[in-house]
Formats: structure tokens, C-alpha cells, sequence
């Protein structure tokens, strides 16, 4: 078991390196030809994995994750390869929007066989510590890539920083090949829509399950609004360097809270996800009322940290308790409507900072993402009674 920890850990901590150098690229030299080309880039990136995570969900429940997760590792190399061979003679923001495209489709296909891996290697009462754990190495990933990703793209371009992204996906890719195999059950079973559509299923004839999944999408619209004020109101406290301090402390929540579930041995539970959601709620409420900025990152940092350790321990709550043979499936499901109102907090969000400001607008987010946890908590309450 310590052997897969650390085969994993290097595994999550280069894939993680690989695709922040990719995004800092992508994101970088996009800007390079405006704000629409930047959009149409992030954009590109965002869409397939709404419409694709069904097939990859599928895809996971039928081979297996290995070999899942080292194919999607090579298609991912030569995606890059190819943008890089592309940019070394025509340089064209439409070059980081189709590779971005095909780098989100092949994520989503591919990506959900991590959701069957962890758990098919540590019993139920490790996976909120391991997840954590693989998560501080995409933490510290995340730190180093954009700082790497600088200097590769001014030394040698962003054909240059993509190659090293490509020889950092084949490394990693290898590194899955020292794992044990894991067959999946349903490898045999038809391939049809009573197939595909067997997570939504599972999931309507599981309400305690389902309600923490209409919890995380009502928590994730409120969630995207925030994206959309956190720099309008780091403006009215700095600009730019406010912003960044903000992330930063952001970001550091996170890593703490990694590091937290980490080093405890915590087995996943409905009242610590609500919990979390509920102190995340009075720390966004508490980040909208603050004047100062030390006070503003503090809650920031709350805030990131109580997000990051509620969303860690519903992915082992949901690994410990849906059927191994459904992960993939049930995953895809529960993805898919996690993120469903995303968009509309995206869209929502600049008709309330227009009427209300960037302050009271995060302060009221805070106190929606409160009192729809202690909502949800009295249902599930009243319901538990009512079946008593």
C-alpha cells in the first residue's frame, strides 16, 4: 500500500506540473491577441465536460483504470506535440482553442477512471486522507507550474513550454504502469443506454446521495458568482496586487486544509461535509463585510479551505459508499449535476454586483451557502425522522 501511495503521488503531483504549465501557456499567449481569444481559450476548455462526462463515466466502469488513465496520459502527449509542431510555424490564438478543446474532451473521457483507482486500492476508512494527501501534490504542482511555466515561455516560446508538458505527461503516464491492475466488473455487461444512464439511475433511488448532490450544485452556483466578484472587489481594495494577495491566501487555505485531512486518519461523513459548507457560508459572509485586506484574506483563506475540505471528503463519502461496479457511472452522474447551475452563477453574478456591489454581493452568497446548508440538513433531518 505505501508503494501505490508514493507511485501515486508522483503521479498526481507530475500530471498536476504537466497541466499547469499547460493552462499557464494557454491562458498566457492567448491574452497575447485579447480578451475574446483569452474567452474563446477558457471557453473551449469548460464545455466538453458537460456533455462528455456520461461517456467517460462509462468508459471507467468498463476498462480498466491503469490502462484508462495511461491512455488518456499518451493522447494527451500527442495533443501537445502537435500544438507545440503547429506553433513552431503558424502562431494563431485558433491553435490554443483546439487544443484546449481536444485536452478538455480527452479529460473527460478519461479523467473519471481516478474516481475508480483510489478506492479499489485503499479501504474505506484511508480514502479521505489519501485524496487529500494526492491533492497537497497537485497543491504544491499548482505553485511551481506557472512560476515554471514564466520561464519556459520566455526562454523558449509556448512551443517550448508545451514540450516539456509533453515529456512530463509521458513520464507520469509511465509511472501508472507500476500499479497493480484493477479489472472492472462491468466490463461484460452491454453496452447501452440502460448502461450509460445507470449512474443517474442509482443516484434517483438513492435520496441521501442525491440530496448532497443538489447541495454541491445549489453551494457551486454560489460558488461561480464569487469567481466572478472576488476581483471586482479586490479592486476596491488595491487592484491588481489586492487580487493576487487574495488568491494567494486563497490558495494557502487550501494546502492547509490539505494537510489537515492528511495527516488524520477521518472517515467521510454527511455532518462533515455540511459543517465545512456551513463555516464556508459565515466565511464568505465575513469576506464581504471586511475593509481591511490581512482580515479580507484570512477570510479568504477560510473560505478555500472549509470549500476544499467539504468537496475532499464528499469524493471518499462517495467513494466509500457507492458500488464499486458504478463508480465511474455514478461519478459522471454526480458531476454533471453538481456543475449544472455553474453557468447560471457565471451569469447571474454581473446583474447582482451591477445593483447590490462587489462587497454585499459576496456577503449575501455567503449567507445563501449558510442557509442552504442548515435547509438541507433540517430535510434530511425531518426525512430520517419521517422514516423512523
Amino acid at each position: 500500500m505505501t508503494r501505490n501511495r508514493v507511485l501515486l503521488w508522483f503521479v498526481y503531483g507530475l500530471s498536476g506540473l504537466s497541466g499547469a504549465l499547460v493552462n499557464f501557456t494557454l491562458a498566457w499567449a492567448s491574452s497575447r491577441y485579447g480578451a475574446a481569444a483569452l474567452g474563446g481559450t477558457l471557453l473551449a476548455g469548460m464545455l466538453p465536460s458537460l456533455l462528455l462526462n456520461l461517456a467517460g463515466g462509462s468508459l471507467a466502469d468498463r476498462v480498466e483504470p491503469r490502462r484508462a488513465l495511461l491512455a488518456g496520459a499518451v493522447a494527451n502527449a500527442l495533443v501537445l506535440l502537435a500544438m507545440a509542431a503547429v506553433l513552431a510555424f503558424w502562431a494563431s490564438p485558433a491553435v490554443f482553442m483546439a487544443g484546449n478543446l481536444a485536452l478538455s474532451i480527452l479529460g473527460s473521457l478519461f479523467g473519471s477512471a481516478g474516481y475508480v483507482l483510489i478506492p479499489a486500492l485503499f479501504p474505506p476508512e484511508e480514502l479521505a486522507r489519501i485524496n487529500a494527501q494526492l491533492s497537497l501534490a497537485d497543491d504544491a504542482a499548482h505553485f511551481a507550474g506557472p512560476l515554471l511555466g514564466a520561464v519556459l515561455f520566455s526562454v523558449f516560446g509556448p512551443a517550448g513550454a508545451l514540450l516539456f508538458a509533453t515529456a512530463l505527461a509521458v513520464v507520469y503516464g509511465s509511472l501508472l504502469l507500476g500499479l497493480p491492475s484493477l479489472p472492472r466488473n462491468a466490463a461484460e455487461e452491454a453496452l447501452d443506454l440502460r448502461f450509460v444512464w445507470a449512474g443517474f439511475a442509482y443516484l434517483t433511488c438513492s435520496p441521501k446521495i442525491l440530496t448532497v448532490v443538489l447541495f454541491f450544485a445549489a453551494t457551486n452556483l454560489f460558488a461561480a458568482a464569487f469567481q466572478v466578484a472576488t476581483p471586482l472587489y479586490a479592486a476596491s481594495m488595491g487592484g491588481a496586487g489586492a487580487y493576487a494577495s487574495l488568491l494567494s491566501a486563497m490558495n494557502l487555505g487550501t494546502t492547509v486544509s490539505n494537510l489537515a485531512l492528511a495527516t488524520v486518519v477521518l472517515r467521510s461523513s454527511e455532518k462533515l461535509i455540511f459543517a465545512a459548507g456551513f463555516v464556508q457560508g459565515l466565511a464568505l459572509l465575513g469576506l464581504g463585510r471586511s475593509r481591511s485586506l490581512p482580515l479580507a484574506a484570512a477570510f479568504g483563506a477560510l473560505n478555500d479551505a472549509m470549500a476544499n475540505a467539504s468537496g475532499t471528503v464528499f469524493i471518499a463519502y462517495l467513494q466509500a459508499k457507492l458500488p464499486a461496479e458504478l463508480l465511474g457511472r455514478a461519478f459522471a452522474a454526480v458531476n454533471t449535476l453538481a456543475m449544472l447551475l455553474a453557468p447560471l452563477g457565471f451569469a447571474a453574478a454581473p446583474w447582482l454586483i451591477e445593483r447590490l456591489g462587489a462587497d454585499i454581493t459576496i456577503s449575501a452568497l455567503g449567507a445563501a451557502t449558510a442557509a442552504v446548508t442548515v435547509l438541507v440538513w433540517l430535510v434530511r433531518g425531518a426525512g430520517g425522522a419521517a422514516g423512523r
